[in-house]
C-alpha cells in the first residue's frame, strides 16, 4: 500500500468515526437573532458599542459576533508593504479576548461560549502538549480554548490562511497583564465595571500589523458620565462612522420573553428606585451623581428644630463611627417622616458618645433608636446603650441588608414621602455622590467623591422607625420657618462661608458655648464643650 494510500485510508477512518451533531451542535446551529442583534450584527464598524437591558441578549450575540471575527480573521493573510506574504509569523493566528471585571461575571459567556461554538472547532491535541492527541481544547481553570477552523467532516475550510485560533477570557483587575499583544477581536463585557486604567491597557491591542483589531464593547449603562464606556458611547452616538457605532437594546428586545416574564419585570418598576429599574432594563443612563438617589432636592423641604414639640413622636438612627468616621446620631418625626436634629460626634472618646447620646435621645423621648451595631465596636456600644435603658434596636450592616436599607429610603425619596432640612448639605452631598455595584450576591456602595456615608447611614436607620407614608389624600402639618433655602447654591453667602441660622447660634451660645476646639456638630454647626 503507498504512503497516500494508507493516509486517505486514516483520513476516510476518522471521518467516519467522527461524532455525531450534538446538543451543543444544534444550538451553534440553531442560532436566530433577535432584530436587533441581527441589525448589529449587519452593523459595519470596528468598534461597536452597546448599551443592552439586563436579558436582552447581548452576551449571546457577542459570542456569535466574535465566531463571525474569527472566521474573517481566518481567511485574511498577513501581506506587508513589499506584497510578501507573512502570514506564517503571526502566532497565534488568530487571536481572540474576551475581558471582564471579574472571573464570576466571565462565567455566562464561558459557558454560552462551550454552547455556540461549533464542536468539530475544538482542538483535541495540539502538538507540544502534554496529555496526548486526546487532550481538550477546553482550559477550564485558566479559561481559554484553542479551535481549528474546519468543517464537519474535518477537512480545512475553503479560503482559510490562519486555521489555529487562541480563545482567551481575562479579568480587568490587573491591568497591567492586558497588554504586549496583538488582537483581532476583543470583546469587553460588563464594561461599566471596568476601569479606565484597564481600558487605556487595552486600546493599543486592537492596532497591531495583520490582526483585525476589532471590538464590541457592551454592558449597561455608565452611572457618571464621565466614565470612559460612557465618553465612546456618546461619541459614536452623535457621529456614526466605520470606525465605532453605538446600539441600544432594551430587556423587551428580548423575543422570547414570555407574557409573563414581560409583565413580572413591569411590577418591578413599582417596587423598585425608577433610575434603577430604567438603568436595568430600559438601558437608559441616570441623570446626576451616583444615580442610586434621586429627587433629593424636592426632599430638601424640612425645618430644623433644637427641641421636641409637644404632642409629636420621634425615632433616630444611629450610625457608629469607624476609625477616622464621625459617629451621627439623626432625630426623626416618627409621624411625618421628617428629620429636625442632627448630632454629629467627632472625638473618638466612646464615653464622650455614649453620655451624648443617651442625654439626646432622652431629651427628644425617642421611643426607638435603629443603630449600627456591626463588628466588635457595635455590639459593645449598643449592650451599653441598652444597659442605660434606651431602646435601642440593632441593625447589621451586610451587604444586602445595607442594600434593602437605601432602597426603602430611595423609594421614599422618590414618592417625596421623607424629608430633611435644606440646610444639611453633608447629607445631601453624600446622598448625590453614592453608587451602588453588584457583587456576587450582594451590593456594594461606594461613593464618587471617595468621602463617607455616616449622614445616609444615619438617615436610613431613622428612616426604618418611622410610620408608613400616608395614603392618598392624607397630609401633616408639618413646622414652618421664616427662612427658607430652597437650593445649595443659596446656602452659602457672597464670601463663599455658610450662613448660620439662628438656631444654630441658639444652640452655640446657650447650650454649649463659645470656645474651643469642635467636639459635635449640631444640625450642621460645630459646636465646642468648651
Amino acid at each position: 500500500m503507498t504512503t497516500s494510500a494508507a493516509r486517505r485510508r486514516r483520513r476516510t477512518k476518522i471521518i467516519e468515526s467522527a461524532p455525531p451533531v450534538t446538543q451543543a451542535a444544534n444550538r451553534a446551529m440553531s442560532y436566530k437573532p433577535f432584530p436587533w442583534q441581527e441589525k448589529a450584527h449587519k452593523t459595519k464598524a470596528r468598534f461597536k458599542n452597546l448599551w443592552c437591558g439586563r436579558r436582552a441578549g447581548k452576551s449571546r450575540f457577542s459570542i456569535h459576533e466574535t465566531m463571525s471575527a474569527i472566521v474573517e480573521a481566518a481567511k485574511t493573510p498577513l501581506i506587508d508593504s513589499e506584497g510578501v506574504d507573512r502570514t506564517a509569523s503571526l502566532s497565534p493566528q488568530v487571536h481572540i479576548w474576551t475581558v471582564g471585571p471579574t472571573n464570576a461575571q466571565l462565567r455566562q459567556v464561558w459557558n454560552e461560549m462551550k454552547d455556540f461554538i461549533p464542536p468539530h472547532w475544538i482542538v483535541q491535541g495540539r502538538p507540544g502538549q502534554m496529555g496526548g492527541r486526546n487532550r481538550s481544547g477546553w482550559k477550564e481553570d485558566e479559561m481559554y480554548v484553542w479551535l481549528e477552523l474546519r468543517g464537519t467532516d474535518g477537512r480545512a475550510l475553503p479560503g482559510v490562511v490562519r486555521p489555529q485560533v487562541f480563545w482567551e477570557l481575562k479579568t480587568a483587575d490587573n491591568p497591567e497583564a492586558l497588554q504586549t499583544v496583538g488582537l483581532d477581536f476583543l470583546h469587553i463585557t460588563e464594561a461599566q465595571d471596568v476601569k479606565e486604567t484597564a481600558w487605556n491597557k487595552l486600546r493599543p491591542t486592537l492596532d497591531s500589523p495583520g490582526r483585525l483589531g476589532r471590538a464590541i464593547i457592551e454592558g449597561i449603562p455608565p452611572l457618571s458620565k464621565a466614565h470612559w464606556f460612557s465618553r465612546r458611547f456618546w461619541q459614536a452616538h452623535k457621529k456614526p462612522s466605520s470606525l465605532a457605532v453605538s446600539i441600544r437594546a432594551t430587556t423587551f428586545d428580548n423575543t422570547l420573553l414570555t407574557k409573563e416574564q414581560f409583565d413580572s419585570i413591569l411590577s418591578e418598576k413599582e417596587t423598585s428606585v425608577e433610575q434603577i429599574w430604567q438603568r436595568m432594563y430600559m438601558a437608559e443612563q441616570p441623570e446626576g451623581g451616583g444615580g442610586f438617589f434621586q429627587k433629593i432636592d424636592k426632599a430638601m423641604d424640612g425645618v430644623e428644630l433644637f427641641s421636641p414639640k409637644e404632642g409629636d413622636e420621634y425615632v433616630a438612627g444611629l450610625d457608629l463611627g469607624k476609625q477616622v468616621d464621625p459617629t451621627v446620631l439623626i432625630v426623626k418625626n416618627k409621624r411625618t417622616r421628617h428629620s429636625v436634629f442632627a448630632l454629629e460626634y467627632l472625638r473618638t472618646d466612646w464615653q464622650i458618645q455614649i453620655a451624648a447620646i443617651e442625654a439626646e435621645c432622652k431629651r427628644w423621648n425617642v421611643t426607638t433608636v435603629t443603630m449600627d451595631s456591626t463588628g466588635m465596636g457595635g455590639d459593645v456600644l449598643y449592650e451599653e446603650l441598652a444597659m442605660r435603658g434606651l431602646p435601642v434596636i440593632p441593625f447589621k450592616f451586610t451587604s444586602l441588608d445595607k442594600y434593602q436599607l437605601f432602597l426603602t429610603y430611595a423609594t421614599a425619596l422618590q414618592n417625596q414621602t421623607v424629608t430633611f432640612p435644606a440646610e444639611w448639605l453633608k447629607l445631601a452631598d453624600q446622598l448625590d455622590s453614592i453608587t451602588a455595584k453588584q457583587s456576587g450576591m450582594g451590593y456594594i456602595f461606594r461613593t464618587l467623591s471617595g468621602g463617607h456615608d455616616d449622614w445616609v447611614d444615619a438617615e436610613c436607620l431613622a428612616l426604618r422607625g418611622c410610620d408608613p407614608p400616608l395614603q392618598e389624600g392624607q397630609s401633616h402639618t408639618l413646622p414652618t420657618r421664616k427662612r427658607m433655602i430652597t437650593s445649595r447654591e443659596n446656602s452659602n453667602t457672597n464670601s463663599g462661608r455658610k450662613r448660620r441660622t439662628p438656631l444654630q447660634y441658639r444652640i452655640r451660645e446657650e447650650r454649649y458655648g463659645k470656645s474651643g476646639l469642635a467636639d459635635f456638630i449640631v444640625n450642621g454647626e460645630e459646636v465646642s464643650l468648651g
